[in-house]
């Protein structure tokens, strides 16, 4: 039957080349080996001006990465100081992502912005700076514990533990929750994952895509999802 597609969103910045300082796709590889060592196929969505709205129609699954801050008016807001990294063509493309793969009854893993995003879209707001959440050690190291809520769909994908260790890389955090999500893992007052009540929606805040090749929990984060997104597309196929 061959692997399912994941369609993985790439963030969009100014990088040095040999033509000058000029817009690149930018994704770490983290992302699309965590991806393929679970037993998918990533597909790699670059940003791109008005979407066609079949964009995700030969895809089984799609994961929303991290990256820079989320433009503020998405959410009714004036950025702070601390804000950084808005790219405004990037919080569209995702945003036409994130639909179209609702529409279509796809799995959607988020992380990092991935989760602001998703919280975003669906009401909700964010702090846009907390403290003591941007770690010092490698990414490959966790830095704290979450809780994770019992019968959770993260729950049911990384194990019965009631905590697990992540790392940590975000300066901001969910403030109010959006419309249809509930919380399914926290770390003291922060938010650490959500998860959409009638969709296929799960969404955290660290970045498992760097802990996996040493945390059975971490990569059974990823197994979980290409395997839903195998069976969506069997489903799709017997209809």
């Amino acid at each position: 039957m061959g692997r399912p597609l994941i369609a993985v969103s790439a963030g969009m910045e100014p990088l040095p080349t040999a033509f000058g300082t000029i817009d690149c796709t930018k994704l770490t590889a983290g992302y699309t080996h965590a991806i393929y060592a679970a037993g998918g196929q990533p597909v790699i969505l670059p940003v791109v001006e008005d979407p066609p709205p079949e964009l995700l129609s030969r895809m089984d699954g799609l994961l929303l990465t991290g990256g820079g801050d989320l433009d503020p008016a998405l959410y009714g807001e004036e950025p702070d100081e601390t804000v950084y990294g808005v790219r405004r063509d990037r919080d569209a493309f995702e945003t036409a992502l994130y639909l179209e793969a609702v529409f279509l009854g796809l799995p959607v893993l988020a992380l990092c912005r991935g989760l602001q995003l998703i919280n975003v879209l669906h009401g909700g707001n964010l702090r846009q700076e907390i403290q003591g959440h941007w770690q010092e050690n490698p990414a490959e190291r966790p830095s704290h514990e979450i809780t994770v809520t019992a019968g959770s769909a993260l729950a049911d994908a990384m194990g019965p533990a009631a905590v697990a260790r992540v790392n940590s890389y975000h300066h901001q955090g969910l403030n109010d929750l959006g419309a249809g999500l509930r919380v399914t893992a926290a770390c003291g007052d922060v938010i650490e994952a959500v998860e959409a009540t009638d969709k296929d929606v799960v969404a955290v805040q660290w970045h498992p895509e760097h802990l996996r090749a040493t945390d059975h929990q971490q990569h059974a984060l990823f197994e979980s999802f290409v395997k839903r997104a195998a069976a969506t597309r069997t489903t799709a196929r017997r209809k």
